[in-house]
């Protein structure tokens, strides 16, 4: 089943994840009371890496290769089970630093600990056949349930971030935790491959170890990175942390009243323009305003200024015919063209060129 190919990345893994948790152990955090899960969630994935470690060495010893058919579908699925819990956890906490907790993580894993230590009874007092099976198949109902109820909390709690973001930033490349969501898709993957292989054939897991290698070493990277980029991003993270405000009629009238002066100096045509900078300059908080974007024009901050700007440039191509896309782009507030001609695309149903050549 494993043959001295599969050994050597095995023994690569081992050295790689052994190395990288104790780089997650003892790396130097900025000090901020933003980052204080981050620092919790540092030696979490110290574990996670740890974990691998020690599955790769049952690779190299051949301890794996012993274990009997049963009995290596019950580990794969403890292994995995465990990985998916705590990974699942920490992605969560780099996109809502309030989210991580000890104790709802314990509880999270008490299933895995008990079915594990059943089943290394039953290895140990050979148990009868019936009793095994019974753990196994608990066990494989366990992951298969985890599975869906973490991918929906996962993509429930990134709905919400995504919207956050949205509702601060405008323009492409504002979003540096956008490799969480295809982490944990990696990570979807990884148990739907698990289930198949426990009911057809393990070696399908051996080769998808080699791709587990590169994303953890992936991950671990963008992980280490999170604390030079947060300083971006916190404006998104601690969101949540604001109270909602009751907003009256007389609030948005006023509001609107300020935004529409706003929108006819067009400012919006600044390309590094957030939602705080909107905020100042129409003299009121960005719970305010984010709250009247939502509800009065039923769209995020990103969609809005994206369609303000969408809307000058329509009127910068009909009134300058010799004006190229590229220089339209930059005068609306867009760094990057073709980010703008896929927002004009989407907001108008045809290229910025196409538009141009039907109203010239």
């Amino acid at each position: 089943m494993i043959d001295n190919f599969h050994i050597f990345f095995a023994t690569g893994g081992f050295w790689t994840t052994l190395v990288l948790s104790l780089v997650f152990t003892f790396s130097a955090t900025p000090h901020s009371k933003f980052l204080h899960n981050y620092n919790k969630a540092r030696y979490i994935m110290a574990f996670i890496y740890l974990l691998f470690t020690a599955f790769s060495l049952f690779i190299i010893t051949g301890k794996l290769q012993k274990l009997d058919l049963l009995s290596l579908k019950i580990f794969v699925l403890i292994f995995f089970s465990f990985q998916l819990f705590l990974f699942t956890h920490v992605s969560l906490t780099l996109i809502n630093y309030r989210y991580l907790s000890f104790k709802l993580l314990m509880y999270q894993l008490i299933p895995v600990f008990i079915l594990g230590l059943l089943s290394i009874l039953s290895n140990l007092l050979n148990w009868e056949e019936k009793i095994v099976n019974i753990i196994f198949y608990s066990l494989l109902l366990f992951f298969v349930i985890s599975l869906l109820i973490i991918t929906q909390l996962f993509f429930n709690h990134y709905g919400k971030y995504r919207k956050r973001v949205d509702n601060y930033f405008t323009g492409i490349g504002t979003d540096s935790l956008k490799w969480i969501q295809t982490s944990h898709l990696f990570i979807l993957i990884s148990g739907i491959t698990v289930i198949i292989a426990i009911f057809t054939t393990l070696k399908i897991i051996i080769p998808f170890y080699i791709f587990a290698i590169l994303f953890y070493i992936g991950y671990a990277v963008h992980f280490l990175n999170y604390k030079n980029i947060f300083n971006i991003m916190v404006p998104v993270l601690r969101e949540e942390e604001e109270k909602p405000i009751k907003s009256s009629e007389i609030t948005f009238s006023q509001i609107g009243k300020a935004v529409g002066k706003w929108e006819q100096q067009k400012l919006f045509t600044n390309p590094k323009i957030t939602i705080t900078k909107v905020a100042a300059q129409v003299s009121t908080n960005r719970s305010y305003l984010s709250q009247y974007i939502n509800r009065s024009k039923q769209k995020t901050f990103n969609e809005w200024i994206n369609e303000l700007r969408i809307e000058e440039a329509k009127k910068l191509m009909a009134n300058n015919k010799n004006m190229t896309i590229e220089e339209v782009s930059e005068k609306v507030g867009y760094t990057d063209k073709s980010y703008f001609s896929k927002c004009f695309a989407r907001y108008i149903g045809i290229t910025a060129s196409q538009w141009k050549e039907k109203h010239l």
